[in-house]
């Protein structure tokens, strides 16, 4: 049998074997509201002692406003000293992928963890944050085991013991004095699934639990510096067209029916119109991560003959003998008041394409017969809905399996494009993606 020596024990890192620094209480805590703006500090505690460094990440208006530097109080709680306005939203993160400098005294990162709070309009109408008790912890651990076992459609996936999950992480959600406290220790359970679904929320705060890291293969400064007659039409919509009557349109998301005139899926439709007279049309989806399906069904719906299945959706039943209800199929429709774009149609995708988007694709490869070019899409589609755990915490986790019209699981495999392109390029001066989407129009391949 194999043993380490000595020696190299002494070699192996000593944090190897440790857990990563964590956040166990915050002022104000993740997802406080009505915070007295008058507040001078934040304060952030650590499960352990850390070193030096710190990394608190963002920018920009939502960032707090610092009046002087952050101070260690203790080797576990750093004071950061602010300037807060009333009324106002703040969202940052201590630690995050580009910068972790938040360490143990070993040099092992902490948890990358999520910091939000909203101010009230006034010192007058502010408000205390939320003092929980083990007596209100314990049913909403209940509710969130009944919401995991009842209705998660992919609680089977990846992890096999959800028990043990709870049984880890039990006492830290128990204890936990608010909301927030409660809310970082419902991620760690949430956190081995690897499902960019599963959210925590605290109010308007929402706490992923899965980071996909998926590389973006598409530099939208330089598509705007290539597509001749670009035309940014609002935040979600852009349109051009090149010299040989190959129409471009590109969208960064699927908008929901509540959400502001900047981001509406209009302009896309609009542009459709604009673009009828071209031989082809390009739809640019690569940096697009989801939405809301019923606005990407409204553009594929510009591109179909006929209805067709794109989908599959598949509920937890557990009456069913498989735990799931018989598959119920998606389908897209012609619009039957717009006139439907009758040339070549190609898609371009790849791995930051996820959810909704990923529905948009699969309505275009079988319902339009596009040509999709570039890589696979991330493989997650969820239809996630909210669980109130009654103590200021909801969990958000998906509620079908998505599978694709052969009856295949989406999750974790994702759509593979016709053309592949672009898998080793850096973006920076060339989109090798959109020549080969070029090159294919051209040639009629």
């Amino acid at each position: 049998m194999n043993t380490l020596t000595a020696a190299a024990l002494c070699l192996f890192p000593l944090f190897a074997f440790a857990e990563p620094p964590r956040v166990v209480s915050a002022v104000p805590d993740i997802g406080d509201v009505d915070v007295d703006p008058d507040l001078a500090e934040l304060r952030i505690e650590f499960d352990q002692d850390m070193g030096a460094g710190r990394s608190l990440c963002g920018g920009g208006p939502l960032f707090p406003a610092m009046k002087g530097s952050p101070r260690w109080e203790t080797p576990r709680i750093i004071v950061i000293p602010v300037n807060l306005e009333p009324g106002h939203e703040y969202r940052f993160m201590v630690n995050c992928p580009s910068a972790q400098n938040f360490r143990s005294k070993e040099g092992l990162p902490a948890e990358i963890t999520q910091m939000y709070f909203r101010t009230a309009k006034d010192a007058a109408s502010a408000s205390p944050p939320r003092t929980l008790t083990p007596a209100e912890n314990s049913p909403a651990i209940d509710a969130f085991k009944k919401a995991i076992n009842e209705g998660y459609s992919y609680r089977d996936l990846r992890v096999k013991d959800w028990d043990a999950l709870f049984a880890a992480n039990e006492e830290a959600m128990m204890s936990a004095r608010t909301p927030g406290a409660f809310a970082r220790a419902a991620v760690r359970v949430l956190a081995p699934a690897k499902d960019i679904h599963a959210k925590v929320w605290v109010n308007d705060a929402s706490l992923p639990t899965f980071h996909a890291n998926s590389r973006r293969n598409v530099n939208l400064q330089l598509v705007e510096k290539t597509v001749p007659g670009f035309l940014r039409k609002n935040d979600t919509v852009a349109v051009g067209k090149f010299e040989d009557s190959i129409g471009y349109l590109q969208i960064l998301t699927w908008p929901g029916e509540n959400d502001s005139p900047s981001v509406s899926i209009e302009p896309a439709l609009s542009g459709i119109d604009d673009l009828m007279d071209c031989k082809a049309l390009i739809i640019d989806v690569r940096a697009n991560g989801g939405g809301a399906e019923p606005a990407a069904k409204r553009v594929a719906a510009r591109f179909v003959e006929k209805p067709a299945t794109y989908s599959l959706s598949q509920y937890r039943d557990r009456e069913s003998p498989s735990g799931f209800t018989q598959p119920i199929a998606r389908v897209v429709k012609p619009d039957p008041n717009k006139p439907r774009f009758t040339g070549r149609v190609v898609v371009l995708i790849g791995q930051a394409c996820a959810s909704s988007n990923e529905s948009f694709i699969a309505m275009m490869k079988h319902g339009a017969n596009a040509t999709l070019i570039g890589e696979k899409t991330l493989g997650s589609s969820g239809n996630p809905r909210r669980t109130d755990l009654g103590n200021g915490v909801q969990i958000s986790l998906p509620s079908w399996r998505d599978l694709m019209p052969d009856g295949s699981l989406l999750e974790g495999v994702g759509i593979s494009p016709d053309v592949a392109a672009g898998q080793d390029a850096n973006f920076e001066s060339n989109d090798p993606v959109l020549d080969a989407a070029l090159a294919a129009v051209r040639s009629g391949h």
